[in-house]
């Protein structure tokens, strides 16, 4: 791949994108988009974004749509089970209440 003479600062490549400079840096960490570092070393980066590399990310990214559009129009299924909360605390709060009344009471010897 071929750099173009014109680098990206991260401001303007992150407004190509319409995100954010704080979205960008996470893309750039977790290797989704790659970046060249013109700054000192790894003490002091500065990066910069080759046009082409912003461009073949936006690419990228438009075909994973058009992949996950195409996907969506198979029926699924679900094998969720809903709980009802506050009637299993409600029976809970039954079941104590009958091992109390279960239990024999015990008098009170007088002195």
């Amino acid at each position: 791949m071929t750099t173009s003479l014109a680098l990206l600062s991260p401001a303007e490549a992150a407004e190509r994108l319409g995100i954010s400079d704080r979205q960008l840096r996470a893309l750039t960490v977790s290797g989704a988009i790659p970046y060249i570092n013109i700054g000192l070393g790894t003490k002091r980066e500065a990066r910069r974004y080759d046009p082409a590399d912003v461009k073949q990310f936006v690419e990228s990214r438009r075909r994973q749509a058009d992949e996950a559009q195409r996907s969506r129009s198979t029926a699924t299924t679900s094998a969720v089970w809903v709980h009802d909360f506050c009637e299993m605390r409600i029976e809970r709060q039954e079941a104590k209440a009958k091992a109390f009344l279960a239990k024999p009471k015990r008098r009170r010897l007088k002195p």
